[in-house]
């Protein structure tokens, strides 16, 4: 048996997009990019993160991160600092300004989530439908879930 999960997958791509321009709209009116968010807010979540760990947990690459931890320092969004325990060490803190980025993003996301949870509940299937409904694309791969629904009748799960 064969599952499709086509209608799943691009539930999904929708939901994540709709979540994600939320705060891409107001990173970018502060000239920035969903990569300076996601190093921002990582920062700001762990404060004293070393450049190493940081970019370990994020599975990107030294290269990768160089401009992106620079703009944010120029613009005064993290700061860097010596370890105390190794000083060729780089530990990342957010300033102030940072710390308010975040939280200003992240009630922008959490006011979504509350919003999309008040009109359809909690299910996350539901949810996810609705994160998806915001992308004007989404109408154009709805009919997947009915194929996909009469593929599963078609096909009842294996129980032994």
């Amino acid at each position: 048996m064969s599952s499709n999960n086509d209608y799943e997958n691009l539930l999904f791509y929708f939901a994540y997009k709709t979540f994600v321009n939320t705060a891409d709209e107001i990173i970018e009116s502060y000239g920035l990019s969903r990569q300076h968010h996601r190093f921002l807010f990582f920062i700001e979540k762990v404060p004293g993160i070393t450049v190493k760990n940081l970019l370990n947990s994020m599975e990107i690459s030294k290269q990768g991160s160089h401009a992106t931890l620079k703009k944010l320092k120029d613009k005064r969004l993290i700061e860097e600092k010596q370890a105390k325990h190794d000083r060729r060490v780089k530990q990342l803190y957010p300033t102030e300004e940072g710390t308010n980025l975040v939280r200003e993003l992240n009630k922008a996301q959490n006011d979504l989530i509350k919003k999309v949870k008040e009109k359809v509940g909690s299910d996350w299937y539901a949810m996810m439908e609705e994160f998806a409904a915001y992308r004007s694309g989404f109408e154009e791969v709805k009919h997947l879930k009915r194929e996909q629904m009469s593929e599963n009748d078609e096909h009842p799960p294996n129980n032994k």
